[in-house]
């Protein structure tokens, strides 16, 4: 943050949503140490400023809600004005929350399409126009390994994750002909505060310990251990800047757990 325009003019340009904490803030600390100017979005303001307020190459830290698209087409402005343009974007903001389809409130529906659903939507329509114009860029989003597997109590979160990997599917082929590739990391579980919220939540609902719930969930995968946030963002690097031939591809970082 301390380098003058004409340092860092010729850096790639990325804004990421969800960058406060867990993988979005992993994958912000990634672009930073790559040479990349960085304009971090998250509804936390505070956790922006505590987590990315000393990182060269954040330029900008935007605390915005991503379901209402008026302050995201705000946030994007200031972040084109800022950078000079946009070379990529993370569409990575999300939230969770544990219910079947014979549990959920319409509160919690409600929260998780407007959060995960219409906000990436809202990301994506307030920053494609400006990837196409300039023809040429990447967006990555997230998605889970629950595009591909169902997993009993995320009844929810399950539904919008499969919404986002469709999404991607057909946001690539619109946007190709523009020069713009559209790809997603699908991630099973990540050591991230939001999956140690999801224990902590089931431990005060009665579910047993909070180590034992996470030596199960290691169990899961044949690899042994569960994910770690800096390995979505390696990911997500690669999809962004690296993979010129790849859009409207999933890409799984699940340990193994669906190869069997």
């Amino acid at each position: 943050m301390n380098r003058d325009e004409s340092d860092i003019k010729d850096r790639g340009r990325v804004l990421i949503t969800g960058a406060a904490s867990g993988i979005g803030l992993a994958t912000a600390l990634k672009f930073a140490a790559e040479g990349w100017q960085v304009a971090a979005v998250d509804i936390d303001g505070e956790a922006l400023r505590r987590n990315l307020g000393e990182t060269d190459g954040v330029v900008l830290m935007l605390p915005v809600d991503i379901s209402d698209r008026e302050a995201m087409a705000t946030a994007v402005a200031a972040a084109v004005e800022r950078m000079g343009g946009l070379d990529c974007v993370v569409a990575n903001a999300g939230v969770h929350a544990r219910n079947t389809l014979l549990t959920i409130t319409d509160e919690e529906l409600d929260r998780l399409l407007r959060i995960n659903i219409v906000g990436t939507v809202n990301t994506l329509r307030c920053t494609a126009p400006q990837l196409c114009s300039a023809g040429s860029g990447s967006i990555v989003l997230t998605a889970s390994d629950q595009a591909f597997i169902g997993k009993p109590g995320n009844f929810g979160y399950g539904l919008t994750k499969g919404a986002i990997a469709q999404l991607t599917r057909t946001a690539a082929l619109e946007l190709a002909p523009h020069g713009v590739r559209v790809n997603a990391v699908c991630p099973a579980t990540v050591s991230t505060p939001m999956v140690d919220k999801i224990f902590a939540d089931a431990h005060d609902a009665g579910g047993g310990e909070v180590d034992a719930m996470w030596q199960e969930e290691r169990g899961l995968f044949p690899l042994g251990r569960v994910c770690r946030p800096e390995e979505v963002a390696d990911a997500i690097f690669f999809l962004g800047t690296q993979a010129g031939f790849c859009t409207g591809s999933l890409l799984k970082i699940d340990g193994g757990l669906t190869a069997g």
